[in-house]
């Protein structure tokens, strides 16, 4: 005969035996985790009290992850924007062309797209809302204190950040999920043409130095990340490009003050910047840069004076009517507005100030520049540079 098993019973009795051993196994992953938990905090608050280790042979080198203008935002947007949020092309279009009569494709569409890219001032009546308040992220540029000036959200008065007033308002500008402000910083992990290196020589004491220079290179490697493709990791290698990037190695003197970096301005600085793919630039006057430095990452403002027509050209070689739109971002509006907040660098015959004060967060992580050739090719490339860009400088002649 078969001898039936009470299954049952079995399971009932092997259940108490081990349940003993299941309870002491979840209380050993539990202090596992509470003391690597510990750990790494103990860890993350030792890297935070003490400062970064001086980079061997005094250089460290950093490869840009991320880049977008510099705009405060407060809570519900009233404080900066108390009239509201601007309309973009669809909505001017409603407002210019209501619908009383049918209209012709050159009568509608073709103008609104020719005072885009050929303003002349007949649609600067459009209602236009600038950023207000007293708040604003940025620097000081001028060494003063204006009546017209920002301050800080930290105390620091005299901040010079006048494109913060054309973009305050632009919902396609302001995070987290406005259009510019998501594809313009992501371009900047994606596209191999907006490769921005950093390496600073000279590093003695990476919390107070009095003299460091910074060269700023192109590279022509993919970012590493991890598994996840979002984070990019430190200590990767970024190969220099010099078929296109060597018109565009420029050297800032600089000095390290409490962790930052100071940098010199630069009296022209080009730097590429691509959104979707089209080949594009702006063109910064009085560019200097402000960085907390760490072993594997930097972070801060670049600053200075954009010049209008580049950073509006560049606006519309990135962006159609069409992805604008998605943004409620106006170029007619936005041009006149340009002209009349600039406030840097008058033209020499009509005195019209050509550029407008502005800051960018900027962020990155640590790697090691290589150079094709070897070091030596490397450090013969920084004897050349100046502090002029090449491509600056044939631009002048």
């Amino acid at each position: 005969m078969r001898a039936w098993v009470n299954v049952s019973g079995a399971a009932s009795a092997w259940g108490d035996v081990l349940a003993p051993l299941k309870r002491r196994n979840m209380y050993v992953r539990l202090w596992s985790a509470v003391l690597m938990a510990l750990c790494c905090a103990a860890i993350s608050a030792k890297a935070q009290a003490e400062p970064p280790q001086v980079p061997h042979g005094g250089t460290i080198g950093y490869v840009m992850t991320g880049l977008f203008w510099a705009l405060y935002q407060s809570p519900d947007g009233q404080e900066e924007c108390p009239q509201g949020f601007n309309d973009g092309p669809r909505e001017q279009y409603a407002r210019l062309f209501p619908g009383q009569r049918p209209l012709t494709l050159q009568e509608a569409q073709l103008m609104m797209e020719s005072q885009t890219w050929h303003p002349d001032g007949k649609l600067d009546h459009l209602p236009f809302h600038l950023a207000g308040g007293r708040l604003s992220y940025g620097l000081n540029l001028d060494d003063r204190v204006d009546a017209q000036d920002f301050t800080h959200p930290q105390g620091e008065a005299g901040i010079d950040n006048e494109l913060f007033r054309v973009l305050g308002c632009i919902i396609g500008y302001r995070g987290p999920d406005g259009v510019e402000f998501i594809f313009q910083d992501r371009a900047i992990l994606d596209t191999p043409f907006n490769r921005l290196l950093l390496e600073i020589d000279g590093v003695d004491d990476m919390r107070n130095d009095q003299a460091v220079t910074v060269t700023i290179f192109r590279g022509a490697d993919r970012l590493l990340t991890d598994a996840s493709g979002n984070r990019i990791m430190p200590g990767s290698s970024q190969t220099l490009d010099l078929q296109w990037g060597r018109e565009l190695i420029v050297q800032m003197p600089g000095k390290i003050i409490e962790g930052v970096l100071h940098t010199e301005p630069l009296d022209t600085f080009v730097l590429p910047w691509s959104t979707l793919n089209i080949p594009s630039v702006h063109v910064f006057r009085g560019f200097r840069m402000q960085l907390q430095l760490g072993s594997d990452e930097a972070n801060g403002l670049f600053a200075g004076y954009a010049d209008t027509e580049a950073w509006y050209r560049q606006l519309l070689r990135n962006d159609s009517t069409h992805h604008l739109s998605n943004g409620q971002i106006s170029a007619i509006s936005i041009y006149p507005a340009l002209q009349k907040l600039a406030d840097g660098y008058p033209d020499p015959q009509s005195g019209a100030n050509t550029a407008i004060s502005t800051a960018l967060n900027a962020r990155f992580v640590q790697v090691f520049i290589i150079h094709p050739e070897g070091e030596a090719a490397k450090q013969a490339l920084k004897t050349e540079a100046t502090t002029v860009q090449p491509i600056v400088r044939a631009t002048a002649q």
